[in-house]
């Protein structure tokens, strides 16, 4: 049973194992374009974020996957990656052109990220960090820190709203429940203090 299958049989309730290998799914050359077969609607968007906080981790959240939005386009998943003051996610092309400290670093929540995606690939959405952590402002206010195996990030203010793209690649319903609750989007975080982080490291709150 495949993970969009599984959601469904749990009728909204999130499987953790299925959705941490759903996330380390290689994207490989595909193209960066999503599929609308695969696009939800509101009854069913709502109906699959039903209960979903339960699976929000407070002390104990992993990181899920990291993904780098290649310069020359693309996606690469490497298992390891790092983080540096000066360059954001070394690889990423967040360094190219007009980079701002205060979208660093995109993080979204992992569960969130598969309801939304429904079977598509986790590298559609562009952000960096997948975590299953708790991203809402109430577990998680502009300027707390966490920390992510060596490196700590600050939450950015700069908040995470969506834009045409997420629209075409996860579909119209996505897009307007990620504009009323920029916080579906994750957030952007500053690098604090720059170390080496891997798929499977805790992250934590300071």
């Amino acid at each position: 049973m495949n993970l969009s299958a599984t959601l469904s049989a749990l009728g909204g309730r999130f499987v953790t194992d299925e959705t941490r290998a759903w996330a380390q799914v290689p994207f490989g050359d595909s193209v960066l374009a999503g599929d609308p077969k695969h696009h939800l609607d509101r009854a069913r968007l709502e109906h699959a974020f039903s209960g979903i906080e339960d699976a929000f981790e407070l002390k104990s959240a992993r990181l899920a996957a990291i993904v780098l939005r290649c310069p020359e386009g693309g996606r690469a998943q490497p298992s390891t990656a790092v983080l540096t003051q000066s360059g954001g996610l070394r690889g990423d092309r967040w360094a190219v052109g007009t980079a701002d400290p205060g979208d660093q670093i995109s993080m979204m929540n992992v569960d969130v990220a598969a309801c939304i995606a429904h079977g598509q690939s986790v590298a559609l959405f562009g952000d960096n960090l997948f975590t299953d952590l708790d991203l809402r402002e109430c577990a998680l206010p502009v300027g707390a820190e966490v920390q992510i195996g060596d490196a700590v990030l600050s939450v950015s203010a700069t908040p995470h709203v969506p834009c045409d793209r997420i629209r075409a690649r996860f579909g119209h319903a996505a897009f307007v429940m990620a504009a009323r609750n920029p916080r579906i989007r994750g957030v952007y975080l500053t690098v604090i203090e720059g170390g080496v982080i891997r798929v499977g490291d805790s992250v934590c709150t300071e």
